[in-house]
């Protein structure tokens, strides 16, 4: 088995990892399993696009992608947000109140201009929307409450297959 990395932020960690410069440089279709964990929260819309782009193409046809982002909305966004003025010992939030409330009860807010430093208004649904016009979404999972409805956790799992495939 061979693990590959690529991540354009971090050096290479793990010696047993081959890390890839880009997933470019990934043949088609050689791939059994490929994860995006709280990777596309930080991306441009651009840059979501180019990562299910290359997913489909180095997919094996039998391949996975798993993807795990936050849940910025519903009942987890008011501990999240403590906990971040709480880590960083301030009582500045990035969200208003009003934004709070919004975010409990499912409306959108606006994501900052630079998403690489925020989950602020980062909607799971609409990376879900966009994942299922390209991949077959065989499996969700959440967490920390995984039989309840999405508003009740604060993470959100999508395991896809490539469209076409076995």
């Amino acid at each position: 088995m061979t693990l590959v990395g690529h991540d354009p932020y971090m050096a290479p960690t793990f010696p047993e990892v081959k890390y890839a410069a880009s997933l470019d440089h990934v043949a088609p279709r050689s791939v059994d399993v490929l994860t995006a964990f709280e990777v596309c929260e930080h991306l441009y819309a651009n840059e979501v696009d180019a990562l299910l782009e290359d997913a489909s193409r180095i997919l094996k046809p039998t391949g996975a992608l798993v993807i795990s982002v936050p849940i910025m909305y519903g009942l987890a966004i008011a501990p999240k947000v403590s906990n971040w003025m709480i880590r960083g010992r301030t009582l500045k939030s990035e969200y208003t109140t009003a934004e709070v409330f919004k975010s409990m009860i499912g409306i959108p807010v606006s994501r900052p201009q630079n998403p690489r430093v925020t989950h602020k208004g980062f909607d799971f649904r609409a990376l879900r929307k966009l994942v299922s016009e390209r991949f077959v979404i065989d499996a969700v999972h959440l967490s920390p409450v995984p039989h309840m409805p999405w508003w009740a956790s604060s993470q959100y799992f999508m395991i896809c297959r490539p469209r076409g495939g076995a």
